[in-house]
């Protein structure tokens, strides 16, 4: 049996399509290289730039798609393409590596055979 992924959302970890995540949170943060506040309470700061964060889980993937996103992000730096929080029906695209990747595995039974389904979580950091 193989699953129904949808790829609606045009993520993509440099050249692989990855499948549209059951569940996406974001992070937009403004670094500054350094910041505080005088004696009025005014704050003075030395913004950089904004980077954004993902965090993407899915709730039931096969071990083939499993293997597919983690083999994807097994590497130092990589490119990686997802929606952009901040404008509507747009894309990002930025420099990450990829911190924790967690899940676990259950097992159902179609039919007489039982076959493993995953779950994954992966967050993405932007350099």
């Amino acid at each position: 049996m193989k699953f129904p992924y949808n790829f609606n959302m045009g993520i993509m970890v440099g050249d692989t399509p990855i499948p549209d995540p059951s569940k996406w949170t974001y992070q937009v943060g403004d670094l500054d290289t350094s910041g505080g506040r005088d004696a009025t309470g005014l704050l003075h700061r030395a913004y950089v730039t904004t980077k954004i964060n993902y965090e993407f889980s899915w709730n039931a993937i096969e071990w083939e798609m499993l293997q597919q996103i983690v083999t994807a992000v097994n590497t130092p730096e990589f490119t990686l393409t997802a929606p952009d929080p901040r404008t509507f029906d747009s894309m990002y695209t930025g420099q990450y590596y990829v911190g924790d990747r967690t899940g676990d595995a259950s097992y159902f039974i179609p039919g007489k055979s039982e076959k493993a389904v995953f779950s994954l979580k992966l967050k993405f950091i932007e350099y």
